[in-house]
């Protein structure tokens, strides 16, 4: 059974989300769906999809969103006018209130899916969000965490939530001597130095701080270490950037750091790190641990809800504190001396993957999805005329 999908994304930013949805999109159109996608032009996720466009991509419409609410809602009314949608699948929060308007204007019988893939802090069980939320079908949660407080905040049942772990590509998310080689070379690293790798936005509350903080402990007891950071500021974060790029001048780290900026060939240059960290103080899910996991990295990460999902403490990888830059150190530092300690945990980290957080196993959840709201609005109308 083949769908008619209508995806929303109308952020202007680009992060994990917006990587994820478009690795979605890609997967969906290789399984031959009919997929239309909504998005704003002034964001990088919208010439992200043009710039990628190809032969095989001849079945995507692309619907250009403005920042106007009224208008985007003209927009929707047309486009559920010409086409009838199985699923409309969405990805903020701020685009569940216009779709649903949408429908409750038009009618129709698509079925409507909210998958935030961030924690929902606020609450909104009020009457006018029990209105909008009703359209819903289901929403997805990417951890026991985030499932938590859409349930505590948000007017959904047990009955409409659904948790769906992200994955990642296995096979090109794997550990490559000869890739290792080549990556140690373009940046310059020896044989004998320990690489310290991050891939992050630039935000606060990522824990760029803290490692910084923790690298200039190790810098001082260990000649041979070294510090990649693979990332590049985006909508809102160059201000905070620079203050990253201070910090470091203040502690007097630069020599050995090295900013990697954006790289679509992450997947080869974790090839190149010894131990990847994820300091953040808070994650939804976890997408660069999980991808650090896979290339059979030993990690070390914070303590924080949404990576009790994928790391064991000792077992896949290691924990520290929160914001506790002195233990965070002290974990790398073991890891930089116990050998035996980081190859085990690195192996088990890619097993963990391979098993519980790859992306065909991800992609067939989603799928399983749509085919059970499909087979629910089956029944609904067998019933009805019977």
């Amino acid at each position: 059974m083949r769908f008619d999908l209508l995806y929303v994304i109308s952020t202007i930013s680009w992060g994990g989300l917006e990587m994820n949805v478009l690795k979605l999109i890609r997967k969906m159109l290789e399984k031959g769906y009919s997929l239309t996608v909504a998005c704003n032009p002034k964001g990088r996720f919208y010439h992200e999809i043009n710039k990628t466009l190809n032969e095989s991509w001849k079945q995507i419409d692309i619907i250009g969103l403005s920042d106007g609410f009224f208008e985007n809602l003209k927009i929707f009314l047309n486009v559920l006018r010409k086409k009838n949608f199985d699923i409309i699948h969405i990805f903020r929060s701020s685009d569940v209130k216009l779709i649903s308007l949408a429908l409750s204007l038009f009618g129709g019988e698509a079925k409507m899916v909210f998958d935030p893939q961030i924690g929902i802090g606020v609450k909104k069980k009020d009457l006018f969000h029990r209105f909008i939320y009703k359209k819903i079908k289901t929403v997805i949660a990417p951890s026991e965490d985030v499932a938590s407080g859409i349930l505590k905040n948000l007017p959904i049942g047990k009955d409409k939530l659904k948790i769906i772990h992200l994955g990642i590509d296995v096979e090109k998310f794997s550990f490559k001597e000869d890739v290792r080689e080549r990556v140690r070379k373009e940046f310059g690293f020896n044989d004998d130095e320990i690489v310290i790798g991050v891939v992050s936005r630039f935000s606060p509350g990522k824990g760029h701080e803290e490692l910084f903080k923790a690298f200039k402990i190790l810098a001082g007891e260990f000649e041979n270490v070294r510090l990649l950071i693979i990332g590049e500021p985006t909508v809102g974060e160059l201000d905070y950037f620079k203050k990253l790029r201070k910090l470091q001048d203040e502690l007097g780290i630069g020599d050995k750091t090295i900013w990697a900026g954006f790289r679509r060939d992450v997947y080869d240059v974790l090839c190149g790190v010894d131990i990847f960290v994820a300091p953040s103080h808070a994650e939804a899910f976890g997408l660069s641990l999980v991808e650090a996991m896979s290339t059979q990295l030993p990690v070390v990460a914070t303590r924080n809800a949404g990576f009790l999902d994928i790391i064991s403490d000792g077992e896949n990888g290691l924990f520290f504190e929160k914001g506790d830059y002195n233990d965070l150190a002290e974990k790398i530092k073991l890891l930089m001396e116990n050998k035996e300690l980081a190859k085990r945990l690195g192996k088990k980290a890619r097993e963990t993957v391979c098993e519980k957080f790859s992306f065909e196993r991800y992609i067939g959840e989603i799928e399983s999805l749509y085919f059970e709201l499909k087979q629910t609005e089956v029944k609904n109308v067998q019933h009805s005329k019977s």
